[in-house]
């Protein structure tokens, strides 16, 4: 009887514990005005809490790929020097900061989207934005010198001279031409990450961010295009973005989130801002918690895992509070081919035609515009890799924030990005 009574105990124990696991409550803190930024992974909590405001630029480790993205979240700036390309290199002085106009920002659909991705020429398929490649010598030679305010506050003028092998040649100074250096970023030594972080103020290369295997969705704070007034305007948010191969599906109208587990009823997206930051809304004095809202996220281990957010403290503390669940592992055989860069320009757009920029491999097979009301408007069967211009018919769609989609042999979504069209 001793016997059966202490095994009945332990069968207990294991069904409260493993209930205990099925569902958890956590908690992210980024500190004072969001100081931190946190990597988090859905099967073993967080894995990495870091300081977030002491770099400036972030430079991609893919051999593949020429993105840079800067610390927009964290207040870097980032102009076009307008006045002439790097042969007026020595002409810039301090007298710049009058003159400038509208700073350029990173993607918050796409990592591999950076603020200096969007100094593209349009008309040159070899363009990337800071410089063009060269079918001869496979560099990106750097044709173009940026304005800079870093995260400190302190104005630069920067020139990303070349990409090669792998590395980045840059070279940064004072706005009168002081405190000038050259540095080589070996991003390659990297690539077990995404990107490898660079402070100008410091002159110094940070790794700040856990094995790229390791991590599903990041909170940090960053820059958005935020409605206002009918139109959007660039604004710092803080939510969370995903890492590169997971899926998020957004479900709202719940009238129970907790209980609800029919993801199939919903649209998985590669989109890193699936989840974002308006699951949360300012009333003047807080922040309050979209109760009927939840997402489902496919993570990179092809589980598929609930999230409810429950609560935000707001610059104060950084506090991000949420349930997490695991629902079922995911029975999706998923592979996500290569969209080495991918563009829009302009957007938003407004009665013209929008150019898109990409450089895809071959198990890319076609493009789609989706509407609001999920039609397909506009398809393009691929039949090519490489760099490519494609021309979108917006012109002639009605206003409203469309979809463009990249999807592979399987059809299935590999990478979409927004485009508003007013």
């Amino acid at each position: 009887m001793k016997n059966k009574f202490l095994f009945l105990l332990l069968i207990s124990f294991i069904v409260v514990n493993l209930k205990y696991l099925k569902a958890q409550n956590n908690t992210i803190v980024l500190g004072p005005n969001y100081q931190n930024q946190s990597f988090y992974s859905l099967e073993n909590g967080e894995t990495q809490n870091i300081l977030n405001d002491n770099w400036d630029l972030a430079f991609s480790t893919d051999a593949y790929s020429t993105t840079i993205r800067i610390n927009g979240g964290k207040e870097v700036e980032l102009y076009i020097y307008h006045l002439g390309d790097t042969s007026g290199w020595t002409n810039i002085n301090s007298s710049i900061t009058n003159n400038l106009t509208q700073p350029i920002n990173n993607s918050d659909t796409g990592w591999s989207i950076g603020a200096f991705d969007m100094n593209k020429d349009n008309n040159n398929a070899l363009d990337y934005g800071w410089g063009v490649y060269s079918v001869v010598t496979h560099k990106v030679v750097g044709d173009s010198i940026f304005i800079i305010k870093t995260v400190n506050g302190n104005w630069k003028k920067l020139w990303i001279q070349e990409k090669v092998l792998g590395d980045y040649k840059i070279r940064f100074a004072n706005l009168d031409g002081s405190n000038e250096y050259s540095e080589i970023i070996n991003a390659s030594t990297y690539n077990d990450k995404h990107f490898v972080y660079f402070s100008l103020d410091n002159q110094s290369v940070l790794d700040r961010e856990p094995n790229k295997n390791n991590w599903d969705l990041t909170f940090t704070k960053y820059i958005t295009d935020y409605p206002f007034q009918g139109s959007f305007v660039p604004y710092p948010v803080t939510g969370a973005l995903a890492n590169i191969g997971v899926e998020v599906a957004r479900a709202e109208n719940v009238t129970i989130p907790s209980s609800y587990t029919n993801f199939n009823n919903h649209t998985f997206n590669t989109a890193i801002n699936s989840i974002g930051f308006n699951w949360k809304s300012f009333d003047g004095t807080g922040y309050s918690i979209n109760p009927n809202l939840c997402f489902f996220v496919r993570d990179l281990n092809e589980s598929i895992w609930r999230i409810i957010f429950t609560g935000f403290s707001g610059m104060s503390a950084g506090t991000i509070e949420f349930n997490t669940e695991k629902l079922e592992p995911s029975t999706t055989n998923k592979n996500f081919p290569s969209v080495h860069s991918f563009n829009i320009y302009p957007n938003p757009v407004n009665k013209q035609d929008a150019t898109l920029l990409y450089e895809v491999d071959n198990s890319i097979k076609s493009i789609q515009v989706i509407s609001p009301l999920g039609k397909i408007v506009f398809k393009n069967d691929l039949s090519h890799m490489g760099f490519n211009a494609l021309k979108i018919p917006t012109s002639s769609l009605k206003s409203g924030v469309y979809l463009v989609t990249f999807k592979d042999q399987l059809n299935n979504i590999v990478l979409s990005e927004k485009i508003l069209v007013y």
